[in-house]
């Protein structure tokens, strides 16, 4: 088995579809010798936000020397990065190596009667296996979809649960309303292990959380933004106090990004591990997370942005109002047709002068036709473009110093945007 084959193994898992449930990644991991035992994790849930706070917590916790495992998806550009230690994407000779250990084990399970587990247990597997290997101090581990039945909750009294923001997101899975989404994500609270939550949610999920926190004696609290004071923007930067820290520095972009670093700092100090301020302060500093309101380019002025779905475009469309409010506004778009498309669409693109509409090479994205006919509804400027690359020709060939292109819907076709932006040297 190469790299490429062992890549291949994992998504051709695809076809078992995404099957919530622990059965599976429990019998796998114990045929492994059930690595996630002897780690320490932070876990961490949210509909957004959920990276970029896994991010914060990763940084501080290795600005503080621990070796930090970090466990994130979907990935942008490889593989390697949705298992990472010390921000060292996993190596060639390590994944293939787990991957045959990983195939061995799911033979066996085959064998035992038991289902072929799904592309995201095998992920979470592999992860388990490589950060014990790499003796990993502390693991922050994202949530895959949800959190109760999630495979990463095969992990028990992790170090601190956190809970990010909750909204309507698949919401075919977790269900349609906020309770019952807040409930799924409620889930991977466990006896004893403190619980943080973002600050900024709806009271009824609140409810839903602190009830599942005190059922399972958890200690509860909810970030305080009315805490954050005397921000100051630099360019593409922020300067804040929180509490007790003072003159704290962030190079994310958006005001959201100091709600998920203040949620951060929570998460590390209920984790009662010592981390001290200098490290609290250059982790913030030194913490990026690509993908995520991303400045690609100045000249032309270009960003990539991740969101894909009602809540992470509101973000988005309210950055670009408050911080590029006089310039002309050029979006691409490509989005997965399984998403509240329509709602996120009629939100944003009436700020567009020039609309663009491309399609990914994926099987679940939403079809040209059906995409360039929503958005005409709120931009009539608005392009086709089967390739990728010829979308962002025609939207760089349409800005000028006053403009801004914009693009967002999907994280999986910023790859094929950062890698443009590389091939034409912006």
């Amino acid at each position: 088995m190469n790299y490429s084959d062992a890549v291949a193994y994992i998504h051709s898992a695809s076809k078992f579809g995404s099957k919530l449930g622990l059965a599976n990644i429990t019998k796998l991991l114990e045929l492994l010798g059930n690595p996630h035992k002897d780690l320490k994790f932070i876990h961490v849930a949210g509909t957004n936000g959920k990276g970029s706070t896994c991010s914060y917590i990763a940084h501080m916790l290795n600005a503080a020397g621990y070796r930090t495992g970090l466990f994130i998806s979907p990935y942008v550009e490889s593989f390697g990065e949705r298992m990472q230690v010390d921000f060292e994407n996993i190596d060639d000779e390590s994944l293939i190596a787990n991957v045959q250990k990983v195939k061995n084990n799911i033979d066996l399970m085959l064998e035992l009667g038991y289902n072929h587990p799904t592309e995201f247990e095998i992920d979470t597997a592999i992860a388990m296996l490589y950060f014990r290997q790499k003796e990993c101090d502390v693991v922050v581990l994202e949530v895959g979809l949800g959190g109760r039945l999630d495979s990463t909750n095969v992990i028990s009294s992790p170090l601190a649960t956190v809970i990010c923001t909750i909204e309507k997101d698949h919401m075919a899975i977790l269900g349609d309303t906020l309770e019952k989404i807040a409930f799924e994500k409620a889930g991977i609270i466990k006896t004893g292990s403190p619980v943080v939550v973002y600050g900024a949610n709806e009271q009824c999920t609140y409810d839903v959380i602190k009830a599942q926190a005190e059922k399972m004696g958890a200690p509860y609290s909810v970030v305080d933004f009315s805490s954050i004071t005397d921000i100051r923007y630099h360019e593409y930067s922020y300067t804040f106090n929180f509490e007790k820290y003072l003159d704290l520095k962030i190079n994310m972009f958006g005001d959201h990004q100091i709600r998920n670093a203040c949620t951060a700092i929570k998460a590390i100090e209920a984790c009662e591990l010592y981390v001290s301020d200098t490290a609290i302060r250059n982790g913030l500093l030194s913490t990026k997370w690509p993908g995520r309101l991303e400045i690609l380019s100045k000249k032309p002025l270009i960003i990539c942005d991740g969101a894909h779905n009602p809540e992470g475009i509101r973000s988005l469309k309210n950055t670009l109002i408050k911080y590029f409010p006089d310039k002309r506004k050029i979006f691409v778009m490509a989005v997965m047709r399984n998403k509240e498309y329509e709602k996120m669409i009629e939100d944003i693109f009436p700020l567009a002068d020039i609309a663009i509409a491309v399609r990914p090479l994926y099987d679940r994205a939403l079809e040209l036709d059906v995409l360039k006919q929503t958005i005409q509804k709120h931009c009539k400027n608005t392009y086709t473009f089967d390739k990728i690359d010829e979308g962002l020709d025609y939207a760089v060939a349409k800005a000028d110093d006053n403009s801004i292109i914009c693009t967002f819907g999907s994280l999986y076709y910023i790859a094929d945007v950062k890698n443009y932006i590389r091939k034409m040297g912006l």
